[in-house]
């Protein structure tokens, strides 16, 4: 479902590309996605989004106990396998995000598996920010979920970059479960805030609430003011469904644009920059803030 939203302002047309990323399958995956960029670029928009670990699919097992799928093989030697089909530095699919970027004066945020740039057999999960300029930022997932952590070194670090697109900020799917962070990036100037996923459900089981995503970046957004694009992965895994259900929404909670399924799809909107400041003129997110008392009960200055 596609939406416009805003009066005339500072107005950037946005894709979320609701991919389902091929297990240890990086070239493939990598074909795919520049096709999916090059297309939605050509189609207008000025910023495009790319679920959680697109060039490796996601670690195996799913979930702790659970088999290995046919996909990943067995776990002999998986973690090596891994790591061979993670991006190294400068790798194949950094080069090919630039280039479409260069090419058609677009930005592109990806969630890719990136090996450490000196620990050999180290990675970490992470989502790039590349401009028409090359990578404007990486940012690595702060908080490991369950398995992720035999895998994946945990980053430490937030930071926002400055685009033509407005300010960005990333995280990683569970990331979006500790609202400091978020506040962290509101709090550096954010305008929008990308959250990639790769979140699942049991084949033989319904989601147990299909507007979780929803819930989660709606809160996100009203309480920093910020356009809040939440791009989940689609397809299936081993005995997992990938929920899709990606959404984008606005600084005041309006969802502008919206996935209904766990299909392949690609959701767009207009967001008007200007609506950031809209909102948190009449809410006094950054005035209002009382950090000193929060410093007293062990919430630092969130």
């Amino acid at each position: 479902m596609n939406s416009d939203a805003g009066a005339p302002g500072r107005n950037i047309k946005v894709s979320l590309v609701q991919f389902d990323a091929r297990v240890l399958r990086p070239g493939l995956n990598l074909e795919r996605m520049q096709r999916a960029a090059t297309e939605q670029a050509l189609a207008g928009s000025q910023f495009i989004v790319f679920p959680e670990l697109c060039n490796t699919g996601y670690i195996e097992p799913l979930v702790p106990g659970a088999p290995f799928s046919a996909e990943a093989g067995s776990a002999d030697d998986y973690a090596f396998r891994l790591y061979q089909a993670a991006e190294p530095d400068g790798g194949p699919f950094t080069q090919m995000l630039c280039d479409v970027a260069s090419a058609h004066g677009v930005h592109i945020v990806a969630g890719l598996a990136l090996r450490h740039p000196v620990l050999a057999g180290a990675m970490y999960n992470a989502s790039m920010l590349v401009g028409p300029q090359g990578v404007l930022g990486v940012y690595h997932k702060i908080h490991r979920w369950h398995l992720e952590k035999l895998y994946f070194i945990a980053g430490d670090t937030i930071s926002v970059q400055d685009t033509p697109c407005g300010r960005i900020g990333m995280q990683v799917c569970y990331d979006i479960r500790f609202p400091e962070l978020t506040r962290a990036l509101m709090l550096q100037g954010a305008d929008i805030v990308t959250n990639v996923w790769a979140s699942f459900r049991p084949d033989n089981a319904p989601p147990e609430d299909e507007q979780i995503f929803t819930h989660r970046a709606y809160t996100r957004a009203i309480e920093n003011g910020v356009f809040f694009l939440s791009c989940n992965r689609a397809g299936r895994q081993g005995n997992s469904v990938f929920m899709g259900r990606s959404l984008i929404v606005a600084p005041n909670g309006k969802v502008l644009a919206e996935s209904r399924s766990e299909d392949e799809e690609v959701i767009q909107a207009q967001l008007n920059l200007d609506d950031v400041i809209r909102y948190r003129s009449f809410v006094g997110l950054s005035t209002d803030r009382r950090p000193d008392v929060y410093a007293r009960y062990g919430t630092g200055s969130a």
